[in-house]
């Protein structure tokens, strides 16, 4: 068996667990929970094996294209979501979990073949690598806070207009998604830190970066998303601010990530 049919049977354990627990939240069955969780491990333990097959057949670091990047980001998410279902037994936030783990495997499928890191030799770098690394952790625990936020923003408008509450009882309560948010932005922010902080040694040392690399794209909208979830820290911890309010800056947190990795980067290319 080869890393891409691994991979294809990964991303359809993903999309299978999502609908499941999905199913969970309308239809009152537990077999629909145990079943997605069980799927959901299923397919964390296969994309597991097809990023070691990936390894194996290339004996390169998971994460020389944009397609093996973001299948590493969507195995990370996955076993986000596991740690969140384990500790908090917030099962709801699967749905968007894997169908976000789903879309970025089909997504990395969808790009050219080719397209490789402009200089290899670089990801032989502990430096490099603990910069990827940390960086797709944050991301992906980033994810997670998003969908423990936006799980809070449903829940508390269905409880303030008192329509839907039979489909609230299925949910935890509003205390323990805003504190699994929390603890997702207390894990996810010093790893972007950490992110940040490799990536500024490693450029800082040059060999292979470009002239300029301070003003690069990506780098500075990763303080612009470092930024966002200061401030959310602050006015958790801080300022007082009520849990709907703080759950909007873990919106707006992850559409400043998106955005990072989106766009262009003459810094963080591959070729």
């Amino acid at each position: 068996m080869n890393s891409a049919i691994t991979l294809a049977v990964t991303a359809l354990c993903y999309l299978i667990a999502a609908v499941l627990l999905g199913a969970n939240l309308t239809l009152r069955k537990n077999g629909w929970l145990w079943a997605g969780r069980g799927v959901a491990a299923l397919g964390a333990t296969a994309h597991m094996v097809a990023i070691g097959l990936r390894c194996a057949e290339l004996r390169q670091a998971p994460f020389t294209t944009p397609a093996e990047s973001l299948s590493l980001l969507a195995w990370i998410v996955a076993l986000a979501y596991l740690g969140v279902e384990i500790c908090w037994r917030l099962s709801a936030t699967g749905t968007f979990a894997l169908g976000a783990a789903f879309l970025l495997i089909t997504l990395g499928g969808l790009l050219p073949a080719q397209g490789r890191v402009s200089d290899p030799a670089l990801l032989g770098e502990n430096a490099v690598s603990l910069h990827i690394l940390a960086t797709v952790g944050a991301i992906a625990a980033f994810v997670l806070a998003f969908a423990c936020a936006a799980l809070y923003l449903a829940a508390h408008r269905i409880l303030k207009s008192k329509h839907g509450l039979t489909w609230i009882k299925r949910l935890p309560p509003l205390a323990t998604v805003e504190q699994a948010s929390f603890a997702l932005v207390a894990v996810g922010f010093p790893l972007l830190t950490l992110g940040i902080a490799s990536g500024w040694l490693r450029a800082m040392a040059g060999n292979g970066l470009p002239d300029g690399w301070q003003w690069d794209s990506k780098t500075l909208l990763s303080y612009g998303v470092w930024l966002v979830y200061a401030v959310y820290l602050w006015a958790r911890l801080r300022a007082g601010w009520t849990p709907a309010r703080t759950a909007y800056i873990l919106l707006f947190g992850l559409a400043v990530c998106l955005l990072t990795l989106l766009v262009p980067s003459a810094a963080h290319r591959f070729s």
